[in-house]
């Protein structure tokens, strides 16, 4: 990992470049079709990150956490969980620049995410992705020991994926 780099809790005067990045990575890799802009009001119609509003309430006041990997005081990567049901948290926005991949960072970040989520009493964490636009992405949670398993009412889009972390 980048010695510069570091992993730390967000701060709250942070949420809107957190959320610009997230919007950023996630237009790169969703829908490189459309401009950043047509995306960004899109999924604000939609309310695709409307969690990134009031991440105080819906994380950290949720039983979770939300981490930000800055590079001399720039965010450059992210990755959350929150509560999802009794003893289960929900990854959540996992995202990293496309310059900082390959150096550790996105491994370094997950491995903290799990010894958050096992310090905070969670037995098990889950997430959901895009197979198809987001290969890479379940590769990485493969990598982890997250398998695949079925949800219901998850869209034909979703994969949803889970480990015991307990």
């Amino acid at each position: 990992m980048n010695e510069r780099c570091k992993i730390r809790p967000i701060r709250m005067d942070e949420a809107v470049e957190a959320k610009h990045l997230i919007y950023r990575v996630a237009h790169e890799l969703m829908e490189p079709q459309l401009s950043l802009d047509e995306v960004t009001i899109q999924w604000d119609a939609w309310g695709v990150f409307c969690d990134l509003d009031d991440i105080q309430k819906n994380y950290f006041e949720n039983g979770g956490l939300f981490l930000v990997i800055v590079d001399d005081n720039m965010i450059v990567g992210t990755g959350a969980f929150h509560r999802y049901a009794d003893q289960v948290c929900e990854v959540r926005r996992i995202t990293l620049l496309p310059e900082y991949r390959g150096r550790g960072l996105g491994y370094a970040l997950m491995i903290e995410l799990l010894r958050c989520g096992r310090e905070m009493g969670y037995r098990k964490m889950c997430l959901w992705t895009n197979p198809d636009k987001l290969a890479r992405a379940v590769d990485f949670y493969h990598k982890f020991g997250f398998v695949n398993c079925s949800h219901e009412g998850a869209d034909q889009d979703e994969l949803w994926m889970e480990m015991e972390i307990a």
